[in-house]
């Protein structure tokens, strides 16, 4: 595949995703990285797990940013939920344990799961 199309195809998915289909791309890229870090970890690529690592991280950051704390109460419970995913991200690779990556890809998969439940189901 023409990587230039790939890549403008994708912008454009991304530039006309409603809110709700960004934070299921949010999950989903989340994933994918924290899978390949996963990867890399077991393969003893340092270089490669501490970029992907970084990048899931980055993402739970914009998700934590992007929070709205006038929803109430949920947006409170997703923002320690994000911390949390991080601080594990950061020990997994701390302590090289890459078994802990597939705690947080099953909160980020149940997360997605809930979030396409809603979104889904409202259209």
């Amino acid at each position: 595949m023409n990587i230039t199309g790939y890549q403008a195809y994708k912008k454009a998915q991304i530039q006309t995703a409603d809110q709700g289909r960004l934070i299921i791309m949010c999950y989903e890229g989340t994933i994918a990285f924290l899978k390949q870090g996963k990867m890399a970890m077991l393969e003893n690529d340092v270089k490669a797990s501490t970029e992907h690592l970084t990048k899931a991280q980055n993402v739970l950051w914009e998700l934590t940013n992007s929070l709205n704390f006038d929803a109430g109460e949920i947006a409170y419970n997703l923002e320690a939920l994000y911390n949390y995913m991080i601080r594990r991200i950061i020990d997994a690779h701390y302590h090289g344990k890459p078994e802990i990556i597939d705690e947080v890809v099953n909160f980020l998969e149940e997360l997605k799961e809930s979030w396409e439940k809603i979104i889904y189901k409202n259209r």
